[in-house]
């Protein structure tokens, strides 16, 4: 299988591992890419643990950083320096399992060597900057996102940001993957259908939503706004503010994958970057019944307040 090169989170990839939905660089040569990602054996363990936990274990060695990530059904990922990913796959994996697993927990532990804060969100992008969705899975990240595109908002991201401070001290958002992935009720509400959109073929019975590339997937934008999806079961949808260590609450709670940061030695510098956020970026709850029917309800009361806050 050849090697391409990708760009995800601020960072240029070469892969012999194909990533359906991120950016292809076609100008950038292998030895270009701060990150490369390939498949080779594994030893059982690494040598010299430091941490070792469930699914993972870490060393911290004299020619860098290691990290060891297994999952029974899909394969065992070794993490070098925040440079390099190796692969040994399950006979019976599957692709789209294998790049959720590469793509999620294992390139967000890679984030973490390299400095870079993943979090658990999908963003659109406006002229002021990155406006970014988080809450717990099932707050209906994507499906907001989904319908404020049907509106004519560009989609950032969908799953995942990475955030970095700065030289202005002001945290910057890159983009991770170009596509939503919606449950088949919020799909056949929002109208998305048609040969380009896929059903998964394992793991959550989602749907991938093609959406329009941005224009540069290469460029980060400053993170201009944050909302946290909360479900209110009765009541009309409200936006309220979050301050001090509200807001900084809000995002280390979606700093991703969950608990990885802590255990690893990393939670001060994850600290550092979501206080950085929360004090020059507004955080606020968004609180709405959470069903399709009541979408179209919360989604202009929103947009209301992006449009009057802005």
């Amino acid at each position: 299988m050849g090697t391409a090169t990708y760009t995800l989170g601020g960072l240029r990839i070469a892969s012999d591992f194909p990533l359906f939905g991120l950016p292809v660089c076609r100008t950038q040569a292998q030895e270009n890419c701060e990150v490369v990602i390939r498949c080779a054996p594994i030893p059982v363990g690494i040598a010299s643990v430091t941490v070792k936990f469930r699914h993972a274990e870490y060393s911290e060695r004299q020619n860098g950083r290691e990290i060891l990530l297994e999952f029974p059904a899909v394969g065992r990922f070794l993490l070098r320096a925040g440079k390099e990913i190796l692969m040994d796959l399950a006979p019976s994996s599957y692709d789209d399992e294998v790049q959720a697993y590469l793509l999620g927990a294992v390139f967000g532990a890679l984030c973490h060597q390299r400095g870079i804060t993943p979090v658990h969100a999908s963003a659109i992008d406006v002229a002021e900057g990155c406006i970014a969705f988080v809450g717990a899975s099932g707050a209906g990240k994507s499906t907001l996102v989904a319908t404020l595109a049907r509106c004519g908002y560009e989609v950032f991201t969908d799953d995942a940001c990475f955030l970095q401070l700065g030289t202005d001290g002001h945290v910057q958002a890159w983009p991770g993957i170009n596509r939503i992935r919606l449950w088949e009720d919020a799909r056949l509400a929002l109208g998305f259908d048609g040969p380009d959109v896929e059903r998964e073929t394992c793991g959550y019975a989602k749907y991938r939503i093609p959406v329009r590339p941005l224009r540069n997937p290469a460029r980060s934008r400053r993170l201009h706004r944050v909302y946290q999806l909360h479900r209110a079961p009765n009541g009309a949808p409200e936006v309220t503010r979050l301050q001090g260590a509200a807001a900084v609450e809000v995002l280390m709670q979606n700093v991703y994958p969950p608990g990885l940061a802590e255990r690893l030695g990393y939670k001060p510098h994850t600290f550092i970057a979501c206080t950085a956020a929360a004090r020059h970026v507004p955080v606020f709850r968004f609180s709405r019944p959470w069903n399709v029917a009541t979408l179209s309800q919360g989604t202009k009361i929103l947009e209301d307040h992006l449009s009057n806050s802005c």
